[in-house]
């Protein structure tokens, strides 16, 4: 069965239905180490739903997430973490697994993508994310069965709208033709669509905005927070220590300073923890988001310039069958005349011999003045540029004596093909002809059958053209819908999910600074108890 034949065909297996009940919610609960068939160690995340749960490493959540983007090329896929780049390998002193912090980021943005994937309109309904939350069942299997296993390596060789497959299904083989051309991502589209192009602009600068500017300044502050947190845990212990030295309100003073600094780094723990879920997070989430969007938006262009690759390719093959066609026309002429020539035969009048006088108009011989006609014995046939020379003719007069007379030049009635050995090879340019015909048929034995089965190539190529080219240009016009409704959409989620973002960050905050003026409102009544003179 054609992958593109399942991937949208509504599913109701029992994860669906638990997905689509009120209130599901999917949980990474927990995580641990394990070791392959290898001995290779990694981290397993546990997975429930209701009372289904199951387990994945990160690779096959990474897995998981390309599978659905190459089903759904037109849809927005939420993406997964990054993976740890080198430096992040080379800053930590142990092994980025075994770092805490960063699996338990990982299973708070592996949530976050599973339950984004469950709430999507397509998404949730794809039989590959349902049987990956299924218990008992290995990644491995589903990679390789429908209709992952039989995917086309290029989505391009796929019909991607759900109406166009429902109405051309059969038809999709034709796209993995090797008729079928495959753009390259530098193609320049001759008529781009304005509305995709503006899409695409926005979208860039949103990617290159987010990524080199917002991420890597939000990632700044909370590292510089955290820095700070652990300046104060420090100077904390300096303030208690430092009352020691001191009596009275005064050593109270100092001791609740201590105490409001410590407090300090606690409340900035809980904020930059704060901050980095609730704000980091999404912000990393949605650099990753652009990035997608520019991949949506990448294959609608590469579509886009499918089809006009796909219509040029049919013009060219038009206009070569236009061209054998018009050979094939001359060389039927040209045997029809071959064939006229042959049929007229002996009968053929040349040219030759009406110039030198020898025939007339009609063919027939012209007498010699001394009242005989041209005969086939003279030799100068052969020759037509030879002068005639005076021969001796014995014949018998009236008297029975002989006597010789000058010959008239025959007549020519020779065949036509006659006439053409006679001039056949008579200068260097007929010379180089024959040469170039003999090797034209030492390389192409039958040159009218290879042209007549290049004409009926042509013509069957003509026939995959024009019926691919009717399926892309469909494909084409349900993309476009399909992409601007799910850039709509994810537009209303963004902008949700942006005021969500920013209640957290002013929260964060706003309780940061509450919890601290409570404990600098309680050092400063306890610096007032300090008097002024002892």
């Amino acid at each position: 069965m054609n992958a593109t034949n399942t991937q949208h065909a509504a599913c109701s297996c029992n994860i669906y239905r638990l997905l689509a009940a009120d209130g599901s919610f999917i949980y990474i609960t927990g995580s641990q180490k394990q070791s392959d068939t290898a001995g290779k160690a990694y981290v397993a995340y546990n997975i429930r739903l209701a009372n289904m749960e199951t387990r994945h490493r990160y690779s096959e959540f990474e897995s998981l997430c390309k599978s659905l983007g190459k089903l759904h090329p037109t849809v927005i896929v939420p993406p997964i973490p990054e993976k740890h780049s080198l430096m992040d390998y080379a800053a930590l002193q142990t092994r980025v697994k075994d770092d805490l912090a960063m699996v338990e980021k990982r299973k708070r943005m592996l949530q976050t993508f599973l339950n984004r994937l469950a709430k999507h309109p397509v998404l949730s309904h794809d039989h590959v994310f349902h049987r990956f939350l299924e218990s008992g069942v290995p990644w491995s299997d589903i990679l390789h069965s429908p209709p992952l296993s039989t995917m086309p390596k290029n989505t391009l060789q796929m019909i991607a709208n759900e109406d166009v497959l429902t109405a051309r299904g059969n038809s999709s083989h034709i796209l993995t033709s090797h008729l079928i051309p495959i753009p390259s991502a530098t193609y320049i589209l001759k008529n781009p669509d304005p509305q995709f192009e503006e899409s695409e602009q926005f979208t860039y600068r949103i990617a290159n905005y987010m990524s080199n500017n917002l991420e890597k300044s939000q990632r700044k502050v909370i590292r510089r927070l955290g820095e700070l947190a652990n300046d104060y845990a420090e100077l904390g212990a300096v303030y208690n220590g430092f009352s020691l030295n001191e009596e009275g309100h005064v050593a109270n003073a100092i001791e609740k300073i201590g105490q409001a600094v410590d407090a300090s780094y606690s409340n900035m723990g809980e904020m930059v923890a704060m901050l980095e879920g609730d704000f980091a997070e999404p912000i990393q989430e949605y650099a990753q988001f652009a990035n997608t969007i520019k991949q949506v938006l990448k294959f609608r262009h590469m579509k886009h310039a499918q089809v006009e690759m796909i219509e040029a390719s049919l013009e060219n093959k038009k206009a070569y069958l236009e061209e054998l066609s018009t050979m094939e026309g001359e060389a039927r002429r040209l045997e029809e005349a071959i064939a006229r020539e042959h049929t007229i035969g002996q009968n053929a009048v040349n040219i030759d011999d009406i110039n030198n006088g020898l025939v007339d108009a009609e063919g027939q011989a012209i007498t010699s003045p001394n009242g005989h006609h041209a005969t086939d014995d003279d030799p100068l046939q052969d020759n037509p540029y030879a002068q005639p020379t005076p021969r001796s003719s014995t014949s018998t007069g009236p008297t029975g004596s002989n006597s010789t007379t000058p010959s008239p030049r025959r007549s020519s009635f020779s065949s036509p093909a006659r006439r053409r050995s006679r001039y056949a090879w008579s200068g260097p340019m007929q010379m180089v002809n024959a040469v170039g015909h003999t090797l034209q048929g030492l390389i192409d034995v039958d040159p009218v059958a290879t042209r007549r089965n290049q004409i009926g190539k042509t013509k069957d190529a003509i026939g995959v053209l024009e019926e691919a080219l009717e399926i892309t240009r469909m494909d084409l016009d349900g993309i476009s819908r399909d992409v601007q409704a799910d850039l709509d959409r994810f537009q209303t989620e963004k902008i949700k999910d942006l005021k969500e973002m920013l209640i957290a960050y002013a929260k964060a905050h706003i309780r940061y600074c509450q919890q601290n003026l409570t404990s600098w409102q309680e050092v400063k009544d306890d610096i007032d108890k300090i008097p002024e003179q002892l």
